[in-house]
């Protein structure tokens, strides 16, 4: 014999109205038409009406489908540019990942957030995406070329052609990997970004580094953890051999000492030479190699949306990261009274990182082991490029 499973039993659907701005919804609703719930309009807090128990449309049905298959819907409220849903799950990471992967096939976005206790699954379109410009890349990245050069050429090296050769290739090789290092964590973690865009300046180096721009949310903590600590990684480890060439390569003298140097870099120095100075003769790839390392603890500075900023919200919910920024910047702004370009820093952080970094769209699931460890690696190459006075 036989057993026919008995088919569930559909939800209540109710097409819902705002007396006062016209919003329209669908909700899980037994109400009849005519009914009226007060208040409820999430637009302007209006009376919404039961206008008909219709079914929804089917691209809307197809986004409520998609949830429904992943998570046990309690409640949902779904109009075409406003669809949440109360849901409940056991995985929340298993979950979200299936139904994110859904529903990009249909145009649309998924963020998993906490309202009280409640679990909440917000869906909104995909945004639009404007066409990369490369030759803007290009364009910048020959400059960036010829001011480092210059710079290396008419400041570091005394007009030495080849050392300023050296000097601009060595600086370029480790911001352009740290550029890569962010682009390959992109690519793996499915989040669309621009090449790097470099930035040439009239400054002692040629320039103020170089940049991507990420065009799409970041779907999950692991990614955002992923994406702010390989950039800074990466450079790093091209850092290093930089920089014990070119200390092999200088030689010691004697001078004022006026700028903090990394940990490391003093670290190493003192192995050279069996003393700490940034007043020795430094070749020009190994003043490469301290700039790198220079510029990979201000990008792990775990404040705002830097990368260490990125690490740390991985590590943390939104109000503690906010209030770790908030410190930070008071923090360098007090530290910048014994060398000023921190107490610069300390204000742009303040300024810049006045709203709190919204996370991951999944910003409730557990980080893996690997990404606890890759955070480990990220803030103990912070700590010893950390710059101090000598």
């Amino acid at each position: 014999m036989v057993v026919k499973k008995k088919p569930e039993p559909e939800r209540p659907i109710a097409k819902f109205q705002c007396r006062n701005c016209k919003h329209t919804a669908y909700r899980m609703s037994a109400m009849k038409v005519g009914e009226i719930a007060h208040g409820a309009c999430p637009k302007c807090g209006g009376n919404m009406e039961v206008v008909s128990s219709e079914e929804m449309p089917k691209d809307l049905a197809k986004v409520e489908a998609a949830v429904s298959k992943n998570f046990n819907v309690i409640d949902f409220d779904i109009s075409d540019d406003h669809m949440q849903f109360e849901v409940e799950t056991d995985n929340t990471k298993d979950s979200f990942a299936n139904a994110y992967h859904e529903l990009s096939h249909q145009g649309y976005l998924a963020a998993l957030r906490k309202r009280n206790s409640d679990l909440m699954l917000l869906v909104m379109k995909f945004p639009r995406m404007k066409k990369d410009n490369i030759w803007i890349n290009v364009g910048l990245i020959f400059a960036t070329i010829a001011t480092t050069f210059l710079a290396g050429y008419f400041w570091l090296t005394e007009n030495n052609v080849l050392e300023a050769a050296l000097f601009a290739g060595a600086l370029l090789v480790i911001l352009s990997s740290h550029e890569i290092g962010h682009k390959i964590a992109a690519w793996r973690n499915g989040v669309a970004a621009t090449l790097p865009y470099y930035i040439p300046a009239p400054t002692i180096i040629g320039t103020f580094g170089a940049f991507i721009k990420v065009k799409s949310p970041i779907p999950t903590k692991e990614a955002l953890v992923e994406m702010g600590a390989t950039g800074p990684l990466l450079g790093f480890l091209f850092a290093l051999p930089v920089t014990v060439v070119g200390l092999v390569l200088s030689k010691p003298s004697c001078g004022e000492v006026y700028l903090p140097i990394p940990i490391l870099f003093a670290l190493f120095s003192f192995a050279r030479f069996g003393m700490v100075s940034y007043a020795m003769n430094l070749h020009p790839l190994a003043f490469a190699g301290l700039i790198g390392m220079f510029v990979t603890w201000l990008n792990l500075i775990p404040a705002g949306q830097l990368d260490g900023g990125h690490v740390a919200r991985g590590l943390l919910n939104v109000n503690q990261h906010y209030q770790l920024t908030k410190w930070l910047g008071i923090g360098l702004m007090v530290l910048g009274l014994f060398w000023l370009p921190l107490f610069m820093w300390g204000i742009l952080i303040l300024l810049l990182f006045r709203s709190p970094h919204m996370g991951a769209l999944d910003d409730l699931s557990p980080l893996s082991q690997p990404q606890k460890l890759l955070a480990v690696a990220a803030f103990t190459v912070f700590i010893i490029c950390t710059p101090i006075p000598f």
